[in-house]
């Protein structure tokens, strides 16, 4: 008779899968999910740094071709050299068409391609911390992107369908996010929120498959199926709420406390390819362009540029006392940081006109790329287009471009630009210095503090007092470039040349000088200034540019100048022409200096009794400056953000146990204000059991309740298990008052397994979270 079952068992097994055979295939399902959401996440770090459709793209791509690799690997069980040469097969050949779109052939890939492609794997990291953000698909900066997707694919797949512990998966879309913010930008994003999330999703999936894989064991061990929903669910339910609370306190705590200046990363501590401190000033050859040779050759075309534009040539910010050139003295300011301009420049925060001018080089000759207004795009034309937009550099904080081998007669561009709204001389007068940090100019003749002095009037505003210097000087100067028969003026910016400019009789020099004495001077008075040199209608010596039809311009070299840039609160950068119009130079017979006879002033008698002032200004006030904090308010925002800190640190490690504490104390609830008696009852029972595996004991879980008892300390035990049966299995219904005597009793009893412990096991015991894992906790 037992022999037939033991036949019909196989029987009833083949019409329904096995679970062995059915869990390779969830493992597959729930692996493969988990490693897609989690790259997609790690993902996000990329978009600042690529910012384009053609990364989503990418990203698909990378993320399709890995899961086949490694499903192939896993369904043929290919070991992992197999798997290894698949990556690189489906690398080279999705890699081109997803990656370097712009040398596949449709979907296929193309020689040059793969070579860029293969290149890019090396070379595309460096190129990415020397390249201005966004890069979007430009030529292969999407490669590193591309394959850092790729791997983290095909290796998190596959550790979660073949490992052992398949947890592990979650550690490669780590990398793929690690990578992301190594290669962005500086400023923080939103790159804490997405950490978070990014981490609470990758111990989400470990929690979850450790609890699977503990459930499975049990099975396997007493030889029949575990509850899902009391093993694997509600545990892994917990455990991620703790961890979804625990990011909200870290979430809240960085973005109330951000840290105070931008992080690090690759790009603020690579080595540029372009630096500017190698190459020559533009500024010192500006008498060049005034040589009888050069004077009427022309050096550019444009077309599109506005009446009165002014062509930039390059801002020049840092002076040492011999010249004023581009970049700051050991390269750690802004102004000396250029980058490549793959995409275009965020031009959002400017207000102006927008203009479209086209450039075409004849004549000049140079390494900085002569640019309009705040550049947004530029677009190479002709046989050296790929070599100029591949040597292109911009430097965004002085809006000077540069091209890497020079520029050479032929070279054809289009910008897109905005020209910056400028204020009129009536709202310069009333603007106040701004707060850009410019290099200090050094070795500065003490003739520009005394210029500056003999202008300013008493208590007048800083705006009118640069006003009135730049006013004096193109009032009393006269320009001279010193060739041919103009006035002898020396070429040179230098610090002995500019105490010569501003003492001599008359003032004699040309734009060279008078800019960088403006420049000198507007930084005496308060305001960030910097020299720009370029080209502009006459150069301000009253000719025309030569015009022709459809608005093209024809620059000379007469039509070179130089003007300053000045930066105020109100207005952000201002340019400003210093110079003097072009007339006659007087004799210096013509420019002594006759005395003034003023009037005796009356001095009034010393008062009888010195006056008392009770409040009196400082001698170094700034009458501007905000009133000074009190001690206590100053000691208090000092010790703010590190009690915010401790206290946050706090909130992490207690929520744990906040969380634990809660959940104990609502199940307690639940169990003890139950609609029926009888539930009540049981509940009371189920407490005690808890109470039991919170304190160490072992309880099996198919252990009767008289089971329980008899394993349980005391004698407390055997009276709740009698009653706990008597209100389950006998035929009578509960009262209320059986159900509370049953609580007293289980209180009475819990109390009884504490007694005797010391402070730390009562705590452990509170905290623990094993009556959890029995699955009775929501009872």
């Amino acid at each position: 008779m037992t022999t037939t079952p033991l036949r019909e068992r196989p029987r009833g097994a083949a019409r329904r899968p096995p679970a062995r055979r059915r869990r390779p295939v969830v493992r597959l399902v729930a692996g493969t999910g988990a490693v897609w959401v989690l790259v997609a996440l790690a993902s996000v770090a990329w978009w600042p740094v690529h910012r384009d459709g053609a990364m989503v793209v990418a990203g698909t791509t990378a993320v399709v071709v890995g899961t086949l690799v490694a499903v192939l690997g896993l369904v043929l069980r290919l070991p992992a050299a197999a798997v290894a040469v698949l990556t690189v097969v489906g690398f080279v050949v999705t890699g081109v068409p997803a990656a370097v779109p712009d040398r596949a052939d449709g979907v296929l890939p193309t020689g040059p391609g793969v070579v860029d492609l293969l290149a890019g794997v090396a070379l595309g990291w460096r190129q990415l911390v020397t390249v201005s953000l966004p890069v979007g698909s430009y030529e292969a900066l999407l490669v590193p992107y591309f394959v850092t997707a790729l791997l983290a694919t095909v290796v998190g797949v596959t550790v979660a369908t073949r490992a052992s512990r398949p947890e592990a998966a979650g550690l490669a879309p780590l990398v793929v996010f690690a990578a992301g913010v190594a290669v962005g930008p500086t400023r923080l994003a939103t790159s804490v929120a997405l950490a978070v999330a990014l981490v609470g999703a990758a111990l989400a999936w470990a929690l979850s498959v450790r609890h699977v894989r503990r459930a499975t064991t049990v099975a396997e061990t007493v030889g029949q199926p575990v509850p899902v929903l009391r093993a694997v669910v509600r545990p892994a339910l917990v455990g991620t709420a703790t961890i979804a609370a625990a990011a909200l306190v870290a979430t809240g705590l960085g973005l109330l406390v951000p840290p105070s200046a931008g992080r690090t990363v690759a790009r603020t501590d690579v080595v540029r390819p372009f630096d500017p401190r190698d190459h020559v000033s533009p500024l010192s050859g500006f008498r060049a362009y005034q040589e009888d040779d050069q004077v009427d050759v022309p050096q550019l075309t444009v077309t599109g540029l506005p009446r009165g534009g002014f062509v930039r040539i390059a801002t020049l910010d840092t002076y040492d006392g011999v010249v004023y050139r581009v970049g700051g003295p050991d390269g750690a300011t802004a102004s000396g940081t250029f980058e490549r301009v793959p995409t275009s420049v965020d031009v959002s925060g400017v207000r102006g006109t927008r203009v479209r001018v086209g450039v075409t080089v004849d004549g000049y000759r140079d390494v900085w790329l002569p640019t309009v207004g705040d550049l947004e795009t530029v677009t190479f034309q002709g046989r050296t287009a790929d070599r100029d937009r591949t040597g292109f550099f911009y430097d965004r904080a002085t809006s000077t471009g540069a091209l890497v081998g020079g520029v050479s007669a032929g070279t054809r561009y289009t910008l897109s630009a905005v020209l910056p709204a400028q204020p009129t001389e009536r709202q310069l007068t009333a603007a106040r210095p701004g707060t850009v940090s410019v290099p200090t100019p050094r070795a500065v003749p003490d003739a520009v503090r005394d210029a500056v002095q003999a202008v300013s009037e008493p208590g007048a505003s800083d705006g009118a007092r640069l006003v009135a210097a730049l006013s004096a000087l193109a009032r009393t100067g006269y320009v001279s470039h010193g060739v041919g028969d103009d006035r002898a003026s020396r070429s040179g910016h230098g610090a002995d040349r500019i105490e010569e400019l501003l003492t001599g009789q008359p003032v004699v020099g040309d734009q060279e000088q008078y800019a960088v004495a403006a420049a000198l001077m507007a930084q005496q008075i308060g305001f960030p200034a910097r020299v720009v040199m370029g080209f502009t209608a006459g150069g301000d010596s009253g000719t025309t540019p030569t015009t022709g039809a459809g608005g093209r311009t024809t620059f000379r070299g007469s039509d070179v100048t130089a003007r300053i840039e000045v930066d105020t609160a109100e207005y952000g950068w201002v340019l400003l022409d210093p110079n003097p119009v072009v007339r006659e130079i007087p004799e210096e017979s013509d420019q002594t200096p006759q005395p003034v006879t003023r009037p005796e002033t009356i001095v009034p008698p010393p008062p009888a009794e010195p006056q008392v002032q009770e409040q009196q200004t400082p001698p170094q006030a700034d009458p501007d400056a905000p009133p000074a904090r009190p001690f206590w308010l100053q000691l208090l925002l000092a010790v703010l953000p590190w009690a915010l800190g401790v206290l946050g640190v706090a909130a992490l490690v207690l929520l744990p146990v906040v969380v634990v504490l809660v959940l104990k104390r609502l199940r307690r609830r639940r169990r003890r204000r139950a609609p029926a008696a009888r539930a009540r009852v049981v509940g009371a029972w189920d407490e005690y059991r808890d109470a039991l595996l919170d304190n160490g004991h072992a309880v099996a879980a198919t252990a009767t309740r008289r089971e329980v008892a008899v394993a349980a300390p005391g004698d407390a035990a055997t009276g709740l298990s009698a009653l706990a049966d008597r209100a389950v299995f006998g035929p009578s219904d509960v009262d209320d008052r059986t159900a509370d005597r049953m609580w007293d009793a289980t209180d009475a009893a819990v109390a009884e397994l504490r007694s005797g412990r010391t402070r730390r096991e009562r705590f452990r015991a509170a905290v623990s979270v094993r009556s959890f894992r029995s699955g009775r906790w929501v009872r």
